[in-house]
């Protein structure tokens, strides 16, 4: 009953706050604006009869799609986003399988009325998760060598919270709650009994596949253009959970976003990625050689990636 919950919670309010919009608030078409961009990141190194030492083929594939979509009439400001970014890669001959090397699907949506020129009384909901499959050695598929680590909601993260967006100018705006809810998702039961995704964990036989989570929470945006085709987006979230058994500043979850963008010519940029977390509560290294796997849960992950963009606005 609670996993049904979740979902219908999720499918609900990213589908749902679209048709109230809709329903309740004229919408020419002149009041929204949509689009996206496709990045595409390829990499190959090929060798024939290769002195000893001298390497091994390679291939890399990778990928990230955004989409966006925009509303802006009288009071009402609507803004959501989708971004895909996966990536694979071989290494060797191409008997090797691909592994994975990258995943993350991430959805946003921010509704907001406006009370004065620079604050908005706002909902903002962030949504979390993988796309493929992963097992322990990274394959795309399942074999009698490997596990199964994690999958599409398993884990997955939702955050809901009301609370007050101010937006100091186009390029900066400050998004603050005292109250947002947070939970995480583990629906599989064996990678729930993993521990290492923050779901509420004692032992394989004793652990629950949500953690809720109650607290503060600050989202920060920043984004300028710097001599004409120098671009920055950056995007900080701050959750700070109230019902914790420890508290401190290291306990503050922390996700960082940064996109640099340079123009190369119009609509197609060369993009350098950088995602940098903290959170105590989930795994960040998984120590090889043990037959447990053991885990250490006190490091930042970061993760940058160097794509090409093609960037388009829907008319």
């Amino acid at each position: 009953m609670q996993r049904s919950f979740i979902l219908t919670t999720l499918f609900v309010f990213f589908l749902g706050l679209n048709s109230f919009a809709q329903d309740t608030i004229p919408v020419p078409k002149k009041a929204w604006e949509t689009g996206g961009n496709i990045g595409l990141d390829f990499s190959q190194l090929l060798m024939f009869n290769p002195p000893i030492g001298g390497g091994e083929n390679k291939m890399g594939i990778g990928g990230l799609t955004s989409l966006f979509a925009k509303y802006a009439k009288n009071k009402t400001v609507w803004t959501s986003d989708g971004n895909l970014h996966v990536a694979v890669q071989r290494i060797g001959s191409k008997e090797k399988p691909f592994t994975k090397n990258l995943d993350l699907l991430r959805l946003n949506t921010k509704y907001g009325r406006l009370l004065s020129p620079k604050l908005n009384a706002s909902f903002v909901g962030t949504f979390e998760s993988l796309l493929l499959n992963t097992y322990s050695d990274l394959t795309l598929s399942a074999s009698q060598t490997n596990t199964l680590k994690a999958k599409f909601l398993s884990p997955a993260t939702l955050l809901l919270a009301p609370g007050f967006d101010y937006k100091h100018s186009d390029q900066l705006s400050v998004f603050l709650t005292p109250a947002a809810y947070k939970t995480i998702i583990v629906l599989d039961d064996e990678i729930a009994k993993l521990g290492v995704h923050g779901n509420p964990f004692v032992s394989a036989a004793e652990y629950k596949n949500f953690k809720h989570e109650f607290g503060g929470h600050l989202k920060a945006m920043y984004k300028n253009t710097f001599v004409k085709k120098l671009a920055y987006a950056g995007e900080l979230n701050l959750f700070y959970d109230y019902l914790a058994k420890n508290h401190g500043v290291e306990y503050i979850d922390v996700v960082w976003l940064n996109n640099f963008g340079l123009e190369i010519v119009k609509g197609l940029t060369l993009n350098l990625i950088v995602d940098a977390r903290w959170d105590r509560d989930i795994a960040s290294v998984l120590s090889e050689g043990t037959p447990d796997g053991l885990t250490e849960f006190r490091k930042w992950m970061i993760t940058q990636a160097f794509t090409i963009k093609y960037n388009y606005v829907f008319k």
